[in-house]
Formats: C-alpha cells, structure tokens, sequence
C-alpha cells in the first residue's frame, strides 16, 4: 500500500477531509471527496460511499469519480446498486468508475445504458464497454436511432454468446 503524501497547508489531513464531508456547504463536501482521492488511502472508501447518497448531485458525483480513481473493488456493489436506482440521476461518473475497475458484472448495465436518452451517457457506456470488454462494436451515440439499435443488439448478442466464460 503506498503512503499518504504528507499534508500540507494545500493538502489537508485525512482527518480533516472527512470532517469536511459532513460540512454544512455542499462544495466544501464535493471538494473533500475529490481532495480524499488526492490522498490515495483506501480508509476513505467507506466515506465516499456514504457520499454517494448525498442530497446533492454534484457531491454524490464526485463521490464516484473519486470511488473509481481509488481503485477499491469492494465498491462495485455500491456502484451497481445506483445504476439500478432511478432517482439517482446522470450515471456517468458511476459507469466511468465501474469501467475503471474493470467490473466485468456491470457489462449488462453499459448495454443497458446505451439505449439511454443522453447522448452523453451512451457515450459513456459505449466506452465503458469496449474498455471492460476490449471488444470494439462501433456505436455512435449520437447517431440514427435505428444504427444505435443495430449496435446495442450486437452487444446483446456478444455478451450473450460470451458471459459464460467471460
């Protein structure tokens, strides 16, 4: 496990970061869960997740990001958990996370997500497959919905001939 950098007065305590994720200020949480990864120490796992049902958006956002840049695979029921979860709003920074560690059972979830009515997150999904898969089925998000369903049905049938040994 690598050590914590040294804090300076640019890099607070990781005590102090997880006192300033119940601050009063949203931002000051948000800032706090990107300053946590910063720090790269996995004892912030178990407070980001709790970050992740923040009231703000922003706050549980940058939770996530921060979740995959640490790179803890214990966090991929957390994250599974909010792609289910239809108040949660943009998925993004959870998809972008679960592709960055590689969770192979979120793969139904990215297919899932490319049919979505965001450019943005078909986008993300897209991505997210072909970094977890390393399969490349062209997919243009922002294409003819009728090619973007060309495309999700070939990653239907990819997953489906393949989850098995995948």
């Amino acid at each position: 496990m690598a050590t914590a950098p040294v804090p300076t007065p640019e890099t607070p305590s990781f005590e102090a970061l997880v006192a300033e994720l119940n601050h009063r200020i949203w931002e000051v949480r948000r800032d706090a869960c990107e300053d946590l990864t910063a720090l790269n120490d996995k004892r912030a796992v178990p407070y980001l997740v709790r970050m992740l049902r923040d009231g703000v958006g922003a706050v549980r956002f940058a939770a996530a990001e921060a979740l995959g840049k640490l790179r803890d695979p214990s966090v991929v029921p957390d994250l599974l958990r909010i792609l289910d979860d239809p108040l949660w709003g943009a998925y993004g920074p959870v998809i972008e996370s679960l592709a960055a560690l590689r969770a192979k059972v979120a793969i139904p979830f990215f297919i899932r997500y490319l049919r979505d009515k965001d450019t943005r997150i078909r986008n993300v999904a897209s991505s997210a497959l072909m970094v977890v898969t390393r399969q490349v089925i062209p997919f243009k998000a922002k294409g003819p919905e009728e090619e973007r369903e060309q495309s999700v049905k070939l990653w239907e049938t990819w997953w489906q001939k393949n989850k098995a040994t995948f």
